[in-house]
């Protein structure tokens, strides 16, 4: 029996001339998780829009539960029982938790009056139910990037209906967030609903599950049974074969200190704090720090990038109090800097890609120069070409997949060599060359005598190249082997002594 299924869709962007899907057939059946995977630009994110009702068909067909439909936005697919998780954020930053998860179907006094106590009253019921932790009367604007995750999944949820669609859920959780939603996933399943998972990790896949379908330039070329591949072998469908390797770790000594952070304390939510942090990132070294959600991660990047003032301690870049820099002269003559959140901080969403690749140039572009526009389009090209962003000239970025947005952002800021690069969970959203391609950047960088700082959620990024690794568990820095995942996974729960 069919829940979802989509027969040869094809959707084609005249704007940009891409054919972004190009006769795929896809089907969803009751009580199952089915995969799509594909390398950044496959296809997944415009096909999933398809399914929600936030794209519309060129050609081919949609049916749920064997009828025809046809989608006039994403209500008609929500009030049709389709929910859908997006990759990056489509919440209303200055309104609550609550408030967002119940924008369009408000509870009402009187009939006429929303009624924000029953919001975040149902919130919290929904929340409690799926095991989720988030204050419902906070402005999403405060939110972590996790905590904003959370909201998305429980808005998606709130409506109801068979069929989800989660795109990346995981990219920015940590190990409790995403434990709750794989639990969530095993419930809806069991309840008979039909989940379209997309994700790069293998291991979730193949951990999650029934089914696996591969998407490569637009078409559905294989799907096959979960139980039938392992990681390799998942690997090689998704990459055709292909691979990068990532660069190895560096040999020499590391230089003078270009970041340091001297007894750093900050106060956050909860458990998103700083307590005494100690660190020293020398040019020439790749240094990771590693952290489940809640655990003073983003209250790290906030004292490091300059944009947090600690409250006891010094966090000092090249010897001069990191606040001290005015923030023009830091980010362009000192640090490349890749946020987590790579849609509030890293990218200008309404501008087109080109801008937001040579962002960084703009002030050295005479009026002609810019207005002309071609100086600024041959930059762009040259500084994507390095990670493969295809059809970039004069096109949005928010139309880009999430994917190939964390693309942007990194290729605009590793294609010059900083003396000091912070990079918070650099590989979200990355396929395995695009990942392989960053870390072999950053392997180049640190040759080249730059400090590299990555701060991630994802163990697997301290092993890839790191020369030294922690482990930060309720504000506390803990030093770790990069390559000892029992010691990492000890010390990032508190196991560790």
């Amino acid at each position: 029996m069919r829940l979802l299924s989509l027969g040869s869709v094809s959707k084609y962007y005249s704007s940009t001339a891409t054919l972004a899907v190009d006769g795929a057939s896809f089907e969803l059946r009751p009580g199952e998780v089915h995969a799509l995977v594909g390398e950044n630009g496959a296809g997944k994110s415009t096909l999933a829009k398809i399914m929600c009702g936030f794209e519309s068909p060129d050609s081919g067909r949609i049916e749920l539960r064997g009828e025809g439909l046809s989608f006039g936005s994403h209500r008609d697919a929500e009030r049709a029982g389709i929910g859908f998780v997006p990759q990056y954020s489509m919440l209303a930053p200055g309104l609550t938790a609550a408030e967002n998860v119940a924008l369009g179907h408000e509870p009402r006094m009187l009939g006429v009056f929303a009624d924000r106590r029953r919001a975040a009253y149902d919130f919290s019921i929904l929340a409690d139910r799926y095991g989720f932790v988030v204050d419902p009367d906070a402005v999403v604007s405060t939110l972590s990037a996790a905590e904003r995750r959370e909201v998305e999944i429980l808005r998606a949820l709130s409506r109801g209906g068979d069929v989800l669609v989660l795109d990346e859920p995981t990219s920015i959780l940590g190990e409790r967030e995403t434990s709750a939603l794989f639990a969530l996933i095993g419930r809806l399943k069991d309840a008979g609903a039909g989940i379209v998972y997309i994700s790069h990790r293998a291991r979730e896949i193949l951990e999650l599950a029934d089914r696996i379908s591969v998407m490569r330039s637009g078409r559905l070329e294989s799907t096959v049974a979960a139980s039938d591949v392992d990681e390799r072998s998942l690997a090689d469908m998704i990459m055709g074969g292909a691979s990068i390797p990532a660069g190895e770790r560096g040999g020499q000594e590391p230089g003078a200190a270009m970041l340091e952070l001297r007894g750093v304390s900050l106060g956050g939510r909860g458990a998103d704090r700083l307590d005494g942090a100690d660190l020293v990132v020398r040019s020439g070294e790749i240094v990771a720090v590693i952290a489940l959600g809640g655990n003073g991660l983003e209250a790290l990047e906030a004292v490091a990038c300059g944009e947090a003032e600690p409250d006891s301690g010094e966090a000092l870049v090249r010897g001069r109090p990191v606040r001290s820099y005015a923030r023009r002269e830091l980010v362009s003559g000192v640090m490349a800097y890749i946020p987590t959140d790579r849609e509030g901080r890293g990218l200008c969403a309404k501008a087109s890609v080109a801008l937001n690749a040579v962002a960084r140039r703009l002030p050295s572009y005479s009026f002609r120069e810019f207005a002309a526009g071609e100086a600024p389009l041959a930059d762009a090209g040259a500084i994507l070409s390095a990670f493969n962003v295809r059809n970039w000239p004069r096109r949005r970025i928010d139309t880009l997949s999430g994917g190939n947005r964390q693309r942007v952002v990194v290729a605009r800021e590793l294609e010059r060599q900083a003396s000091l690069v912070i990079a918070a969970n650099p590989a979200q959203g990355l396929d395995g060359s695009s990942r392989a391609a960053l870390f072999s950047r950053l392997s180049e960088m640190r040759a080249a005598g730059s400090a590299v700082l990555i701060l991630s959620s994802d163990p697997e990024d301290a092993s890839a190249v790191a020369d030294r690794s922690f482990a930060l568990y309720r504000g506390r820095l803990k030093a770790v082997g990069p390559a000892d995942e029992s010691a990492i996974a000890a010390a990032l729960t508190g196991a560790a002594p």
